[in-house]
Protein backbone atom coordinates (compact mmCIF):
# COMPACT_ATOMS: atom_id res chain seq x y z
CA UNK A 1 0.00 0.00 0.00
CA UNK A 2 1.33 3.42 -0.90
CA UNK A 3 1.17 6.41 1.38
CA UNK A 4 -1.56 8.84 0.24
CA UNK A 5 -2.45 6.50 -2.63
CA UNK A 6 -6.05 7.73 -2.60
CA UNK A 7 -4.84 11.28 -3.41
CA UNK A 8 -2.81 10.37 -6.48
CA UNK A 9 -4.29 9.89 -9.93
CA UNK A 10 -2.24 7.19 -11.67
CA UNK A 11 -0.46 7.46 -13.98
CA UNK A 12 1.29 10.71 -13.21
CA UNK A 13 1.63 12.71 -16.44
CA UNK A 14 4.52 15.16 -16.54
CA UNK A 15 6.42 17.22 -19.09
CA UNK A 16 9.50 16.84 -16.85
CA UNK A 17 9.69 13.22 -17.99
CA UNK A 18 11.82 13.10 -21.12
CA UNK A 19 12.49 10.24 -23.51
CA UNK A 20 15.33 9.56 -25.91
CA UNK A 21 15.17 6.68 -28.37
CA UNK A 22 17.90 4.93 -30.31
CA UNK A 23 18.75 1.64 -31.92
CA UNK A 24 21.58 -0.11 -30.06
CA UNK A 25 23.60 -3.31 -30.11
CA UNK A 26 23.72 -5.32 -26.90
CA UNK A 27 25.44 -8.58 -26.16
CA UNK A 28 23.05 -11.31 -24.99
CA UNK A 29 24.57 -14.74 -24.31
CA UNK A 30 27.62 -13.91 -26.43
CA UNK A 31 25.57 -12.87 -29.48
CA UNK A 32 25.09 -9.24 -30.61
CA UNK A 33 21.40 -8.30 -30.62
CA UNK A 34 19.83 -5.18 -32.02
CA UNK A 35 17.34 -3.48 -29.70
CA UNK A 36 15.38 -0.27 -29.60
CA UNK A 37 16.43 1.49 -26.37
CA UNK A 38 14.17 4.07 -24.77
CA UNK A 39 15.84 6.17 -22.07
CA UNK A 40 13.58 7.97 -19.61
CA UNK A 41 14.79 10.77 -17.33
CA UNK A 42 13.29 13.55 -15.26
CA UNK A 43 12.57 11.81 -11.98
CA UNK A 44 14.16 9.32 -9.59
CA UNK A 45 13.60 5.70 -10.62
CA UNK A 46 13.78 3.17 -7.81
CA UNK A 47 14.58 -0.53 -7.83
CA UNK A 48 11.66 -2.48 -6.45
CA UNK A 49 10.85 -6.13 -6.02
CA UNK A 50 8.37 -5.81 -8.92
CA UNK A 51 9.79 -5.90 -12.45
CA UNK A 52 9.92 -2.44 -14.13
CA UNK A 53 8.58 -2.03 -17.67
CA UNK A 54 8.12 0.62 -20.35
CA UNK A 55 5.56 0.90 -23.09
CA UNK A 56 5.36 2.83 -26.33
CA UNK A 57 1.80 2.66 -27.55
CA UNK A 58 0.92 -1.02 -27.16
CA UNK A 59 4.52 -2.28 -27.37
CA UNK A 60 5.98 -3.41 -24.03
CA UNK A 61 9.71 -3.54 -23.27
CA UNK A 62 11.58 -6.83 -23.10
CA UNK A 63 13.50 -5.61 -20.02
CA UNK A 64 14.40 -2.39 -18.17
CA UNK A 65 17.66 -1.35 -16.52
CA UNK A 66 17.56 1.43 -13.91
CA UNK A 67 20.77 3.50 -13.67
CA UNK A 68 22.79 3.04 -10.50
CA UNK A 69 22.16 6.70 -9.55
CA UNK A 70 18.41 6.28 -10.22
CA UNK A 71 18.30 9.33 -12.52
CA UNK A 72 17.32 7.39 -15.63
CA UNK A 73 15.90 4.10 -16.80
CA UNK A 74 16.57 2.29 -20.07
CA UNK A 75 13.87 0.14 -21.62
CA UNK A 76 14.94 -2.39 -24.26
CA UNK A 77 12.52 -3.52 -26.97
CA UNK A 78 13.18 -6.43 -29.32
CA UNK A 79 10.79 -4.99 -31.93
CA UNK A 80 10.76 -1.57 -33.60
CA UNK A 81 8.56 1.00 -31.87
CA UNK A 82 5.38 2.29 -33.47
CA UNK A 83 5.62 5.54 -35.44
CA UNK A 84 3.95 7.37 -32.55
CA UNK A 85 2.39 6.61 -29.21
CA UNK A 86 2.25 7.25 -25.49
CA UNK A 87 5.42 6.60 -23.45
CA UNK A 88 4.76 4.96 -20.07
CA UNK A 89 6.73 3.46 -17.16
CA UNK A 90 5.56 1.13 -14.45
CA UNK A 91 6.16 -1.93 -12.31
CA UNK A 92 4.56 -5.37 -12.74
CA UNK A 93 1.29 -4.42 -14.53
CA UNK A 94 0.69 -0.94 -13.05
CA UNK A 95 1.57 2.16 -15.10
CA UNK A 96 2.85 4.88 -12.74
CA UNK A 97 4.37 7.48 -15.09
CA UNK A 98 3.39 8.85 -18.50
CA UNK A 99 5.43 11.33 -20.56
CA UNK A 100 3.46 14.39 -21.57
CA UNK A 101 5.39 14.43 -24.89
CA UNK A 102 4.25 11.63 -27.18
CA UNK A 103 6.68 9.30 -28.86
CA UNK A 104 7.73 10.18 -32.42
CA UNK A 105 9.55 7.39 -34.26
CA UNK A 106 11.20 9.84 -36.63
CA UNK A 107 13.23 11.27 -33.74
CA UNK A 108 15.18 8.11 -32.84
CA UNK A 109 18.90 7.66 -33.48
CA UNK A 110 19.51 4.87 -35.99
CA UNK A 111 22.43 2.55 -36.70
CA UNK A 112 24.27 2.27 -39.99
CA UNK A 113 23.61 -1.14 -41.44
CA UNK A 114 27.03 -1.30 -43.11
CA UNK A 115 28.78 -0.95 -39.72
CA UNK A 116 26.93 -3.81 -38.00
CA UNK A 117 28.86 -6.99 -37.19
CA UNK A 118 27.95 -10.28 -38.86
CA UNK A 119 25.14 -12.44 -37.46
CA UNK A 120 23.25 -9.82 -35.46
CA UNK A 121 20.16 -11.26 -33.78
CA UNK A 122 16.84 -9.44 -34.35
CA UNK A 123 18.21 -7.82 -37.52
CA UNK A 124 15.25 -9.08 -39.55
CA UNK A 125 12.85 -7.25 -37.21
CA UNK A 126 14.74 -3.96 -37.55
CA UNK A 127 15.75 -4.17 -41.23
CA UNK A 128 13.28 -1.50 -42.31
CA UNK A 129 14.48 0.87 -39.57
CA UNK A 130 18.04 0.52 -40.94
CA UNK A 131 17.33 0.97 -44.63
CA UNK A 132 18.70 4.15 -46.19
CA UNK A 133 20.14 5.46 -42.95
CA UNK A 134 22.51 8.39 -43.48
CA UNK A 135 25.98 8.23 -41.89
CA UNK A 136 26.22 9.29 -38.24
CA UNK A 137 27.77 12.72 -37.71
Amino acid sequence: MYLFNNLIDWPIVSDRLQWEGKLVLRDRAGVPHIFFRLKLSGTFFVERSSEPFMQVGGLRSRFVRIASDGLSADGYFDEPPPAEGTVEFGYARQVFLRCARSFEGGRIVRLRRDLLPAKVANLDRFAEALEGVPPLQ
